[in-house]
């Protein structure tokens, strides 16, 4: 059932692949992905000495985008984009290869401008992450774009001609690399980054990382931190991280590079090239830390077809969320809304140790999801709701935030005794536990205060004295259903509290 969906094809021909993205989309502009394919082409290896790329190399890739086109008939799309980015974007004969490759595969190819490409790459990034000012990098099989903004607003970008297909041909042998060669390599970057004064003005921002580099290096970081989260979106790795990377990546052979666990053996020889120029980049322009983005040009122009005129969001998680319940929840937000509501006045009647902003946040975000995992099983919706959290799409997030709100949102009174934080030991805080079971009890129990989801509690009224809680119920004066689960809900949210509490119902009137 496609309800009010539109379904979308977003396909993007790379230097170093070309791919199908294939998103249900809402109409305030809400995405999902429901099928992506990808092909390796490298056509930056393609160009000739005269900057071209010959037709009969072109050819090779004509039945590829044709079966791209079978599959969106297939899952019966009903908008096709398709864009081409550097090699073809840099080729002599750009024009005559877009207008052979459109013709005999009927699909209409845009060549997307260096400009446009560190836009979109912008646009992927800033409604993924809740960020004021920072860099992107996008490096690709022949082409790197950096990007500035500041106030989440788009400011300057520079599309440079190198990438990491092309400067592994350039400099590299086969993927082996010497001292000199990534001397000269570096040379070659900075010699291109001194052009653009604005490259110096951002000293200490993040740079938000997009393309196969960076989510490699994100992978081979997890692998050797064995850590615990397995998501790429959002991983931040530190200097020392990149430093470590650049000490020994070059000097490892390529044979043994392909044995690395956590690296495809089809990056092996261009990662130490697109290494090389993001090390250079986050060198010179002094970024603080490095932070892998899930989402870049093919969402970038996704947002620039579904929003052209306001396509940055004010709030990634606020648009994250709604997606979601949108998506996989399909709940009553006036329910979800009115549990939120319940728990916010709780929260409001306790000081509390640490950041109340972050923490009020979190139990906002568990509050909007904490019903997903009835998907599934709607008895063992807790179980299943903890797992889908951990590897949700939600953004705006730290790994921390997302794994807490996954803790929070799943909680039950059988958690008390438990030690949440084990498994994530080398994520969480030492004092998030105490936080989880908080925040996760003061959730049960503003959920079981609506359990029939009618709004028979309509407000609540929460004092505090030392440690006496008086809780004022609002609303109907029967109560009757979910009394057992206010009951059960309390237990827990008394130990993780350390309170007693009164609880008081609505009389007539």
């Amino acid at each position: 059932m496609r309800d009010d969906l539109c379904r979308i094809g977003i396909i993007d021909i790379g230097s170093n692949s070309i791919r199908l993205v294939i998103y249900d989309t809402t109409s305030e502009g809400g995405y999902k992905i429901i099928k992506e394919c990808k092909y390796s082409a490298r056509l930056s290896e393609k160009i000739t000495k005269e900057s071209r790329l010959e037709q009969h190399d072109m050819e090779t890739i004509i039945p590829v985008l044709r079966q791209f086109k079978e599959i969106c008939d297939e899952f019966e799309v009903d908008k096709i984009r398709a864009g081409a980015t550097a090699a073809i974007r840099n080729a002599a004969n750009s024009a005559e290869i877009i207008a052979f490759l459109s013709e005999a595969t009927s699909i209409p190819i845009e060549v997307i401008s260096g400009h446009q490409e560190a836009y979109f790459g912008f646009l992927g990034v800033i409604n993924a992450f809740d960020v004021e000012d920072g860099f992107v990098i996008d490096i690709g099989g022949g082409s790197t774009e950096i990007t500035l903004f500041r106030g989440r607003r788009y400011q300057h970008s520079i599309s440079f001609p190198f990438g990491a297909v092309n400067t592994n041909s350039m400099f590299g042998q086969g993927g082996n690399w010497t001292a000199e060669q990534v001397h000269k390599l570096q040379a070659y970057v900075i010699g291109r980054l001194v052009e653009h004064e604005w490259l110096s003005t951002g000293s200490g921002l993040p740079l938000f990382g997009l393309g196969g580099t960076l989510r490699s290096l994100g992978k081979l970081d997890q692998k050797t931190r064995d850590y615990s989260l397995q998501n790429s979106h959002g991983y931040t790795m530190p200097t020392e991280t990149i430093e470590h990377f650049m000490a020994t990546l070059p000097l490892t052979p390529y044979e043994k590079r392909k044995e690395l666990d956590g690296l495809s053996k089809s990056r092996a020889d261009i990662i130490v090239s697109g290494l090389i120029i993001f090390h250079t980049v986050y060198q010179y322009i002094g970024a603080s830390c490095s932070v892998i983005s899930g989402e870049g040009l093919r969402e970038g122009m996704l947002h620039d077809l579904l929003n052209p005129e306001e396509p940055v969001r004010n709030s990634a998680l606020e648009y994250s969320l709604n997606t979601i319940i949108r998506f996989d929840i399909r709940t009553s937000k006036r329910h979800l809304d009115h549990i939120y509501k319940l728990a916010h006045s709780l929260f409001e009647a306790f000081t509390v140790e640490g950041d109340k902003v972050e923490q009020d946040m979190l139990i906002y975000v568990a509050t909007m999801l904490h019903r997903t995992g009835t998907n599934i099983n709607y008895y063992q919706s807790k179980r299943h709701t903890r797992y889908w959290l951990m590897n949700s799409p939600i953004r705006g997030l730290t790994h921390r935030q997302l794994i807490l709100c996954a803790l929070i949102a799943s909680y039950s009174t059988k958690s008390r005794k438990q030690k949440m934080s084990n498994l994530h030991k080398d994520i969480l805080l030492a004092s998030d536990d105490e936080l989880i079971h908080k925040l996760g009890a003061l959730v049960q129990l503003s959920i079981a205060l609506d359990s029939s989801e009618i709004g028979i509690v309509s407000d609540l009224k929460a004092d505090l004295h030392g440690n006496n809680l008086s809780l004022e119920l609002q609303g109907a004066p029967a109560l009757l259903i979910g009394l057992e689960d206010i009951e059960n809900a309390l237990k827990a949210f008394r130990s993780a509290w350390s309170v007693k509490v009164k609880l008081g119902f609505p009389s007539n009137g």
